[in-house]
């Protein structure tokens, strides 16, 4: 976490000497988040108090400081008593407090360019709820994919660069390196929130190695560029990342009794682009992008041959009409993996389609909500219905339900996870 100690310094240099600076300023909010499981074993899942700060400086010259970061306590977590497997103590202690530092970095604006350098998200991409492009920041997954992006993604120090050839058009280049590279971030293991894995066979038992972690080093160091432009109302992107895979893949030796994993992230570069439209009530956009010698798991039974390096192609398809206080927006996603053969323990073609419906009623106080998800190659969905009230300005809150549906695959592995939501917000 050496990246995260650097922010920090960061973080406390700039605000140490808030008197140095010409401007500076804190915003954030102050919200309880709260959800009661009520399938499966019913208990609260969470009773979360947060803290969000927002400090921000005009420090002169061009050059300006923004931040946010999160800090929480569960109390769920001394309510519920322990229980084996999914609540032991170890995993109470990794819910029930966090500090999480989403950004600290300085910025500097040109007149035909924008440097960011420090602890940053960076979002690439037109699609909702679903990530093709937007693959820079690892996820924290301690709730699965219900988190905010916004929340769930994990700031990387980075280096960010975006140039303006052309003040007379909307032409952008932008150029990203990142130094410590991050890894996606799982719920403990046997949590609620955990991926299911497969029993070994009768008579093996596991082995695990400790995980292969990336260290600060040239040749670990990932880096991107895009390019977006308007054309013809179209807006259009390019996009190149070389990145170590966020989410690493499992490499397993067999041996007599013996099932030996380890954990490893690979290196692979991801090609692709991005468009929109608006043609009067409705926007048409989408994403294609290929990964070249992205890891596939598979049915080996050595280093060698349990990851195979293969090309994967990802597209998105999605439209938005938006009328008589309504919002109605249909997505399609596919994934197909070229040169499949049996042995991948992923299908040659996957994917979801989402279905989000909104409205508003009373002034735009009341906002009703409806995001559904379904996994068309295995079967399971999740609907996610809510309805927010605006109580003034600063004050919002939220009832909310996430019910999982199917037996297995990426969503129906959770179908013991339904549950019950309500939050509340203050900003200041």
């Amino acid at each position: 976490m050496k990246n995260k100690r650097l922010a920090i310094l960061l973080f406390g240099f700039v605000f140490s000497t808030p008197s140095q600076a010409l401007e500076w300023s804190m915003h954030g909010s102050v919200k309880n988040e709260s959800a009661y499981f009520i399938s499966g074993e019913k208990r609260w899942d969470k009773i979360q108090n947060r803290l969000e700060l927002k400090p921000e400086a005009v420090l002169g010259n061009g050059w300006e400081f923004r931040s946010r970061a999160l800090l929480w306590y569960d109390a769920a977590m001394d309510i519920q008593a322990s229980r084996f497997p999914d609540l032991t103590n170890s995993i109470k202690q990794h819910y029930r407090t966090a500090t999480k530092l989403k950004e600290a970095y300085l910025m500097y604006e040109g007149n035909a360019f924008d440097l960011r350098l420090g602890e940053q998200q960076i979002i690439w991409g037109k699609t909702d709820g679903l990530r093709l492009l937007d693959i820079i920041n690892p996820l924290d997954l301690r709730e699965f994919i219900l988190d905010d992006f916004l929340d769930s993604r994990i700031g990387l120090v980075a280096a960010r660069l975006n140039y303006y050839p052309d003040p007379d058009t909307e032409q952008e280049i932008e150029f990203v390196v990142i130094p410590d590279p991050e890894s996606t971030e799982t719920a403990p293991k046997n949590s609620r929130w955990a991926f299911h894995t497969t029993t070994p066979p009768a008579g093996f038992r596991v082995q695990t190695l400790p995980d292969e972690l990336l260290n600060w080093s040239i040749k670990n160091v990932e880096y991107g560029a895009a390019w977006r432009n308007n054309i013809d109302g179209w807006d259009v992107s390019l996009n190149y990342f070389y990145s170590w895979n966020g989410t690493p893949n499992a490499f397993r030796q067999l041996s007599p009794g013996i099932i030996t994993l380890q954990l490893k992230r690979l290196r692979m570069h991801t090609i692709g682009g991005s468009f929109s439209n608006a043609f009067g009530a409705w926007v048409v956009r989408g994403e294609l992008t290929t990964n070249l010698q992205e890891g596939i798991n598979a049915n080996g039974s050595t280093f060698a041959d349990s990851v195979q390096r293969k090309t994967t192609i990802n597209a998105a398809l999605g439209a938005e009409w938006t009328g008589h206080n309504w919002t109605i927006s249909p997505q399609f996603f596919i994934r197909h993996i070229r040169n499949w053969n049996n042995q991948l323990l992923e299908p040659q073609n996957s994917g979801f389609w989402t279905l989000r419906i909104a409205t508003d009623f009373m002034h735009e106080k009341l906002k009703p909500e409806m995001l559904f998800l379904a996994d068309w190659s295995a079967g399971g969905w999740l609907a996610r219905p809510k309805i927010a009230y605006d109580w003034s300005d600063n004050i919002t809150s939220n009832l909310n339900a996430d019910i999982f549906g199917g037996s297995r695959g990426f969503l129906g592995q959770f179908n013991q996870n339904d549950r019950v939501g309500f939050d509340v917000t203050y900003s200041f």
